[in-house]
């Protein structure tokens, strides 16, 4: 399968020590690409990188806050420094929070949209800088959501911070297509990792999520290893603007 080798390939992964961006990570992994994975938590990031190394590849663990511009640079060069290189970026850290609009104050809509989206233009900003610098083309995908498509009652700002996502990397792919560089989306369903689990352990919350997905079960972070070795891939060197939803057939309904 050569077309979806990696090897030589370096691979940035925000948010990429658990959940949806550990699996993404994992899949690029095993695929012979190398990763940066670029988080918050040290300690965090430490065990995502063994685990990633014992799969045969190297790995570095960079703390970096996305949303916090100067974390961002000295994470580009700390990724440079261990890789002389970045071939794609798969921008997925992200956060929530549950909160009724009418009650919300501005300090919590600010941390949502400064970490969901201020950060996905951040870090795509400071990876397609280096990527039209090395003059070779490049691939990048940001984790959007179905609460862009649905809407959350609850979490209003997490919706729009990921619709705003949606066309952000549209934007982006018709700019960057003239530098060879992709540039298309990952939107997760209801997917089992730890921002999910007040969901999950809630009887009626679960049964519903059940009910409205047809492959009736909850995702897994191993779902999302195939769509980033994908998108990294030359097997899609001719999608770009493209939205992939990784929702057991939610959406389809």
């Amino acid at each position: 399968m050569e077309m979806f080798s990696l090897e030589g390939h370096v691979s940035v992964v925000t948010g990429g020590n658990r959940g949806i961006g550990l699996g993404m990570a994992r899949g690029l992994a095993r695929a012979g690409a190398r990763v940066a994975i670029w988080a918050r938590d040290p300690a965090t990031n430490d065990v995502a990188v063994r685990e990633l190394i014992g799969l045969g590849t190297e790995a570095v663990g960079v703390p970096c806050d996305v949303s916090d511009e100067s974390d961002v640079t000295e994470a580009m060069a700390a990724t440079m420094q261990a890789f002389g290189r970045v071939d794609s970026l798969f921008a997925n850290a992200g956060t929530s929070g549950v909160v009724r609009f009418e009650e919300m104050d501005s300090a919590e809509w600010d941390r949502v949209i400064n970490v969901n989206l201020t950060g996905v233009f951040l870090t795509s900003r400071a990876v397609a800088q280096q990527l039209i610098a090395q003059g070779a083309g490049g691939s990048m995908a940001f984790t959007a959501s179905l609460a862009a498509r649905f809407g959350l009652a609850q979490s209003p700002h997490y919706s729009a911070s990921k619709g705003a996502v949606l066309q952000l990397a549209r934007s982006e792919a018709i700019r960057l297509a003239r530098y060879g560089i992709r540039v298309n989306i990952i939107s997760p369903g209801w997917i089992d990792t730890e921002m999910t689990l007040d969901t999950q352990s809630h009887e009626k919350a679960n049964q519903a999520v059940m009910l409205r997905t047809p492959l009736r079960r909850w995702g897994t972070a191993e779902d999302f290893e195939g769509i980033a070795v994908y998108l990294a891939s030359r097997a899609a060197g001719f999608v770009t603007g493209a939205q992939f939803r990784i929702d057991g057939g939610l959406s389809a309904g």
